[in-house]
């Protein structure tokens, strides 16, 4: 009939890569269940906090200024989750995980617009997420920066990818402006964007008969290239630790370091042949054995198996139906490049430890990508032993497998980063009931305690206990932690932490505390600190520094 109304189209439901990018989002979150109530603040958290509470009246302008200069997106962000959450963790951690499973959803998505087909897609992105080299950055308050520069990062990507595919100066400006953002967070996943755009430009420059617009895609890139380059050389203008840029012996020392066959992982800093491929994929490969064994022995505990066993689900339901994954070859490539390029910094800036569950690992992040890549292809090839007609299935449940057992050998890191504030708690507690009487500005040397619980950090060096105790004493404290690399020096205490000397002098406002045995001991002369060393030796405890103890 003429008159009739035509009926209104039915509404799309949402596409299957929608789905998998909230089912992604959702397996980021339960990942996180298991310790996210029970996370504190540690090691450099304290201090910042610590400074953020002295100076309300300060401007931001001027904090960033002062403390972030090298990463000014770090102090906005870090100081922003501060002005909304101010002491209490909880809100800190949640935003945290939350701007994880977006980004996951984002490299997801990424993947998918590089035609890797949603099979490769998913295992690449699920193992990512539960790769240990992520253990550090899902807990650590002065590291959330870099699952925030990793988000922008991947916005850049995607910014840069429909730029070259459909133009728009929109998606231009988008990619420029979420690469800077990026490297002002965090400076690793500079290469890596850089990277992304040349492959970009090379990928769409044969497909465009139009010469123009082949022009107009590359110079592009030539300004993403450049302005990454330009906050590169920023970035070795104000940090502290990029010295390399002047100081060509440090190259040879770290290229000596890294064909060294006798690297210490607990001590050496530099990219090495051996502690490497060791740190990225034989640790991983350790963690599956020991997740599975975890959850076959029922020593993760009920509620890590049950939250394994949706996990597994969950990847089982989005990879149900995905036909047999395409050639690897492509996804093994882009791997080994993100890998590589992942790395790259440390060329420049020689400064990376190896260590698979310490703090020192949040600098392995951006070529865990690639890690987490060439996993997934080496789970497509093992699924091609499988006959074709079940290879698909049989890919579907090696990545579902693969993807508990990561999360229950991620738990256990975790849970020791979950454990460690209860020891905070009592140390802080027993020094306001123990120090209410020092005066403002003393020094406080906290002997008897250890400063990691596996690679969680309790408190280790200047900053934390300085910035604990005067959060908890309401006044100005300064401190430092007995240990291993403490002595007693002809002037004052002696200690080290990166290699660089602290000296604190004997005089009236020099004390050391001994938790355990709520004894407070002023330390005037020389004397006096070889009496208390001699009755109480220091305390042998495990761990390194930024490494904490292996587990």
């Amino acid at each position: 009939m003429s008159g009739a109304r035509k009926a209104p189209p039915d509404r799309k439901p949402w596409s299957a890569a929608g789905t998998d990018a909230v089912a992604i989002a959702l397996i980021a979150i339960l990942s996180a269940l298991p310790y996210l109530p029970h996370l504190g603040f540690y090691s450099d958290d304290w201090g910042l906090l610590s400074d953020f509470s002295a100076e309300p009246s300060k401007s931001v302008a001027a904090i960033v200024g002062d403390s972030f200069a090298a990463r000014p997106v770090q102090g906005l962000y870090l100081i922003s989750l501060f002005g909304l959450f101010g002491l209490d963790p909880l809100g800190y951690h949640i935003v945290n995980t939350t701007v994880l499973a977006g980004a996951a959803s984002l490299l997801y998505l990424l993947l998918l617009r590089l035609n890797l087909g949603r099979g490769l897609s998913l295992a690449a992105t699920l193992l990512f997420l539960m790769l240990p080299q992520l253990s550090t950055v899902r807990v650590w308050y002065s590291a959330f920066q870099i699952p925030l520069g990793m988000a922008l990062m991947l916005v850049s990507m995607h910014c840069q990818l429909s730029y070259a595919r459909a133009g728009g100066p929109a998606w231009l400006i988008g990619a420029i402006v979420a690469a800077l953002l990026s490297i002002g967070a965090y400076e690793i996943f500079a290469p890596l964007i850089a990277g992304f755009a040349a492959m970009v430009a090379i990928e769409r420059w044969p497909r465009s008969g139009d010469r123009r617009k082949s022009l107009k895609i590359g110079a592009a890139i030539m300004v993403i290239a450049g302005l990454l380059a330009l906050g590169l050389i920023y970035k070795l203008m104000t940090s502290e630790r990029a010295g390399a840029i002047g100081d060509p012996a440090r190259y040879l020392r770290g290229l000596n370091q890294f064909f060294r066959l006798d690297y210490d992982w607990r001590t050496d800093s530099s990219l090495n042949i051996v502690a490497t491929p060791r740190a990225y994929f034989l640790d991983p490969l350790r963690g599956w054995w020991k997740g599975v064994k975890a959850l076959a022995t029922g020593q993760s505990g009920i509620e890590v198996s049950a939250l394994a066993i949706a996990i597994a689900g969950l990847a089982l339901w989005r990879l149900k139906g995905v036909r047999d994954p395409t050639s690897p070859s492509r996804l093994l490539l882009l791997g080994v490049a993100a890998f590589l390029l992942g790395n790259s910094t440390f060329l420049i800036v020689p400064a990376v430890a190896f260590t698979s569950t310490g703090i020192d690992n949040r600098v392995q992040v951006a070529a865990a990508i690639g890690v987490a890549m060439i996993f997934a292809s080496m789970l497509t090839l093992a699924a091609r032993a499988v006959p074709a007609r079940q290879r698909a299935a049989a890919f579907a449940i090696a990545v579902a497998v693969v993807a508990a057992a990561s999360f229950a050998r991620l738990s256990a890191i975790e849970a020791y980063w979950a454990h460690a504030p209860q020891s905070q708690a009592r140390v802080l507690a027993a020094a306001r009931a123990d120090l209410g009487g020092l005066p403002a500005d003393s020094t406080v040397i906290l002997d008897g305690i250890c400063p990691y619980e596996g690679p969680a950090v309790v408190f280790e060096t200047f900053w934390d206990v300085g910035g604990a105790l005067t959060l908890a004493l309401g006044r100005r404290t300064f401190g430092d932690t007995v240990s291993q690399r403490m002595s007693v020096g002809e002037k004052g205490l002696e200690t080290s932490i990166y290699k660089a000397p602290r000296l604190y002098p004997y005089g009236p406002g020099l004390y050391v505390y001994n938790v355990m045995e709520h004894l407070v001991v002023p330390i005037p002369d020389r004397g006096t600190a070889i009496k208390y060393f001699g009755k109480h030796p220091p305390r042998h405890c495990p761990g390194f520094v930024a490494r904490g103890v292996e587990v």
